[in-house]
């Protein structure tokens, strides 16, 4: 007999569990895909808002594995287009007020652009509540792949 009670204790303790599936409160049926998302109320990658400013001056530095990297350069920006930039520091093969290569001229919607990389393995984004630009964007477009990793700081911005 005392063999047969673990069985027993078993078959009952199963018995009481299977039946409670089924009671209690129904569960709602899976509605499926909602017709229109629900909007988040803060923008993400893919969703960055384009800078308006025509006019303005900013600071940049670009994170990478690339010769002057992390040296700040001070990018002047007029009609939407980069009119003109200059080393803010004297670094190597440069003194303050050198200018900078064409190469490295970038506005802060080509930060804004690479912020919006959907493509990219890894997007970090810094950007403040009410201000109208990020302060700072990683960008790493494959795990895969070693240096090609890069990061962009804005600083003192200017419009007008």
């Amino acid at each position: 007999m005392r063999a047969a009670l673990p069985a027993v204790v078993v078959t009952v303790a199963t018995t009481f569990l299977l039946s409670a599936c089924g009671q209690g409160t129904p569960v709602a049926s899976d509605p499926g895909p909602s017709e229109s998302p629900t909007p988040t109320a803060s923008p993400t990658v893919g969703t960055y808002p384009a800078f308006a400013a025509a006019d303005y001056a900013f600071t940049l530095k670009v994170s990478c594995f690339c010769a002057d990297a992390g040296q700040p350069i001070r990018v002047t920006v007029a009609g939407g287009k980069v009119s003109g930039a200059v080393w803010a520091r004297t670094g190597r093969g440069h003194v303050e007020g050198d200018p900078v290569e064409k190469y490295r001229w970038i506005t802060i919607n080509d930060v804004i652009d690479a912020a919006n990389d959907t493509g990219a393995a890894q997007v970090d984004v810094t950007w403040p509540e009410g201000q109208d630009w990020p302060t700072s964007v990683y960008v790493d477009q494959s795990k895969n792949m070693a240096d090609e990793e890069v990061g962009y700081t804005v600083s003192d911005v200017t419009v007008g």
